[in-house]
């Protein structure tokens, strides 16, 4: 279990894009970015699915994925495991949020499931000579 510092959730949140890796049973990497996400507590962040296709199949073979996400006010890296949803109350909460966002936009896009994030871990992506030190 890791805690995410407020200064990893600000950014996580205010990043327009964080990049999902994956990867199968097999070991063969998968990189998808990811935009419709959102901070849950502590310990846990949640990606929408809109067009997962790989990333779906290997959430469902080999659940420990990566985020990575940056901006001005630093990088960081979560390492966590994933739990997929596309059904039931959790879901629908979920899937309300991101419908919405996603009309707010005036995009025609839906929610048709989503991934929560356990994080186990997390590193700092900025350069220098703490990069890729653990945080929590």
């Amino acid at each position: 279990m890791a805690v995410m510092s407020q200064e990893v959730k600000d950014l996580f949140e205010k990043a327009p894009t964080a990049v999902l890796a994956t990867a199968s049973l097999e070991g063969q990497p998968n990189a998808a970015p990811v935009g419709m996400k959102k901070v849950v507590d502590d310990e846990t962040v949640y990606v929408s699915d809109q067009f997962f296709k790989k990333t779906l199949a290997n959430v469902q073979a080999n659940a420990k994925v990566s985020l990575s996400f940056w901006g001005e006010a630093g990088a960081y890296q979560l390492h966590g495991t994933a739990r997929y949803v596309n059904e039931g109350d959790e879901f629908a909460e979920q899937k309300a949020w991101a419908d919405g966002a996603f009309a707010a936009m005036g995009a025609p896009m839906r929610a048709k499931g989503g991934c929560f994030v356990h994080v186990d871990a997390v590193y700092t992506s900025q350069p220098g000579e703490h990069a890729g030190e653990r945080l929590a």
